[in-house]
């Protein structure tokens, strides 16, 4: 399973974060750091899990599965503000 960015988004870097507009909602979305390292890394394609807790694991000091338990959880945050879709 890989997940990558939808067309119904708009993201932009401010000031070293990364905003998000739904247009669809109206909505604005800011990500913290490690979010914004799995937003870059979507940006360059779909993702696997594995794949975007490698990304994280190399940059931060986390284990795996805390990685991959926090990363599901952005993704499940994304997918329900129709930011993130999941492609097979």
């Amino acid at each position: 399973m890989k997940y990558q960015l939808t067309s119904d988004q708009i993201s932009s870097k401010v000031a070293g974060e990364t905003v998000i507009l739904n247009p669809d909602k109206g909505a604005y979305y800011g990500l913290d750091e490690v979010g914004v390292l799995v937003w870059d890394t979507l940006e360059k394609g779909p993702q696997t899990l594995d794949g975007l807790c490698d990304a994280v694991v190399d940059v931060y000091e986390v284990d795996a599965e805390t990685c991959k338990g926090d990363i599901d959880s952005l993704l499940k945050d994304l997918i329900s503000e129709k930011l993130v879709e999941i492609i097979d």
